[in-house]
């Protein structure tokens, strides 16, 4: 590292990488004429030397557009009934609109998107990225973070990052709603998780684990956020573990599917096996019984997304790199 004020430059970048300085400087740039497996390495390379690019310097070199994209990781069909994306996408756009900016929609469902959103928004026909539904080591902010665009994501796919974010609490959503099964008596509980590949899974499953304490008898992940990953992760948790009687799902699709095997197997909920969900989604009010479950304010962190971009534009500093924000249990009679 340099000991220009402590601070990484590009010339730490480019000796980490293995690359000249020129080389780092197109990446940085948003240059397309740099290989793959280069441009990675300096990827790489920013990560582990902590460089972060001259927010300042750029808007010298690059006209404004006025605009923002907000890029998200999902199929249009999920996207405008997924819970959260879309009230998310709504409160970042009203933003934006206060800011005096417009904001531009795009939707990853492919490597061909992929590649042409990640090139337009490395190339400058943004002034700045909002990331959302990513997964864990994102390639596409993997690539946008080896540029100088300001980026921010909701939750972080990236750990110990520089990228700033905003999130609900799922550490502590999760931990709340699971000491309150706990405190209704349930002892043997267990958790379906999100995917893998979601960020979020990993913390509404520690969230789980500190709330549940000894009563935690076992924890899943599933392939994806549907209806049937609910089904089938209670059949197989069902199955080793009859004696179960309470159930944590990451989400409150994956929890309806949850009561839908046990209403099929016979145990009734909440008499036999309490569950909850998590997002507080339309089905939740509408399942039978009312599934109890934890709200968050979707629109609020489209909001704060949107501060976080207009800021970083503007070359101010932001007084949280990583803002998460505060939810609620909403207990129903499910649990």
């Amino acid at each position: 590292m340099s000991e220009d004020a402590g601070r990484p430059t590009m010339h730490d970048v480019a000796r980490v990488a293995g690359v000249s300085h020129a080389t780092v400087s197109r990446v940085v740039n948003g240059h397309t004429n740099v290989a793959p497996a280069t441009a990675q390495a300096v990827a790489d390379a920013i990560i582990t030397t902590g460089y972060v690019p001259n927010r300042a310097a750029r808007s010298l070199r690059i006209r404004a557009t006025g605009t923002v994209i907000l890029v998200a990781r999902e199929n249009v069909d999920v996207f405008y009934t997924e819970p959260t994306l879309s009230p998310m996408a709504s409160g970042a756009n009203l933003r934006l609109s206060e800011h005096g900016y417009q904001m531009l929609l795009a939707l990853v469902d492919s490597p061909r998107s992929e590649e042409h959103v990640g090139s337009l928004i490395a190339g400058g026909s943004f002034d700045a990225a909002i990331l959302v539904a990513m997964t864990n080591e994102d390639p596409l902010i993997a690539r946008l973070m080896a540029t100088n665009i300001p980026l921010v994501t909701a939750s972080t796919p990236f750990p110990g990052s520089d990228v700033p974010s905003v999130d609900t609490d799922n550490v502590g959503g999760a931990r709340a709603i699971t000491e309150r099964l706990v405190a209704s008596g349930r002892s043997r509980i267990v958790a379906i998780g999100g995917p893998s590949w979601a960020p979020v899974t990993r913390l509404r499953l520690d969230g789980f684990h500190q709330g549940a304490k000894n009563a935690a008898i076992a924890h899943t992940t599933v392939t994806g956020w549907t209806l049937g990953c609910g089904e089938r992760a209670m059949s197989e948790l069902l199955e080793r573990y009859p004696d179960l009687d309470g159930v944590v799902a990451a989400s409150d699709l994956l929890a309806t599917g949850a009561i839908r095997v046990l209403n099929k197997a016979g145990r009734q909920v909440p008499q036999d096996v309490s569950v909850v969900g998590f997002d507080d989604a339309p089905v939740a009010a509408l399942n039978d019984p009312p599934l109890s479950t934890v709200r968050g304010d979707a629109r609020a962190t489209g909001a704060a997304l949107a501060d976080m971009a207009v800021a970083q534009i503007r070359g101010q500093n932001l007084p949280q790199r990583h803002l998460v924000l505060p939810n609620d249990v909403i207990w129903r009679e499910s649990a």
